[in-house]
């Protein structure tokens, strides 16, 4: 299947065209993101927390601040629940940090309940909606530090609330980005690969 990446914001996505949506961290659609999509090799709506798609910033804490004056998480989720009503053939979802955050916080919402798996990667703010009730699949990722908060400790409460959470050893926030300081090159290959084999699965089995 060839690789066909759109921003959100493009007016010549085609909702029979994606069945993957990727909602991106606080530095928003990069090289790297386009890059995951391409091994990946899906067609894949890629949301970002910015109106402007093209935004660019010089360092992690900068895009923080922009994200916090823009409304933060409650805002982002909005977006993409908006997204997720407008695109009905999206069947997979992948989140990291802010984007898995607004992702686990609409996952009660009827908008995802046709997502047939959806894969959250350090979402740090689940900590506090943790009594959220899933109508999806979730797999939750943390990091193994995080400066914040203890994610071993909400690893534990969230598998006796039944969820499928789990921590990545030797990891800080951020691993999956190489943009970010956490970046870490090990973990990226490992949870790239399991994501194509889930990722093929599950579209394999929607359209059989």
């Amino acid at each position: 299947m060839p690789a066909s990446v759109k921003s959100a914001s493009s007016s010549s996505i085609s909702p029979s065209q994606a069945t993957v949506l990727i909602a991106t961290d606080v530095f928003g659609h990069t090289p790297a993101v386009s890059g995951l999509v391409r091994q990946l090799s899906v067609n894949a709506i890629v949301v970002t927390p910015w109106d402007d798609p093209d935004s660019h910033f010089y360092s992690e804490q900068d895009a923080y601040q922009a994200f916090i004056v823009g409304g933060g998480v409650s805002r982002y989720a909005e977006k993409l629940k908006s997204i997720l009503q407008e695109h009905t053939s999206l069947k997979f979802a992948i989140g990291f940090s802010a984007g898995a955050s607004a992702l686990w916080i609409n996952s009660e919402h009827t908008c995802m309940q046709q997502l047939q798996n959806t894969v959250l990667f350090y979402g740090s703010r689940i900590r506090e909606y943790r009594n959220i009730q899933p109508i999806c699949p979730i797999r939750l990722i943390f990091a193994e530090h995080e400066a914040a908060f203890t994610p071993r400790e909400l690893v534990s409460d969230l598998q006796q609330r039944g969820h499928q959470a789990e921590i990545a050893k030797a990891t800080k926030h951020g691993f999956m980005n190489s943009y970010s300081r956490g970046s870490c090159v090990k973990s990226q290959t490992r949870y790239t690969s399991e994501l194509l084999t889930m990722l093929h699965t599950t579209l394999n089995q929607a359209a059989a």
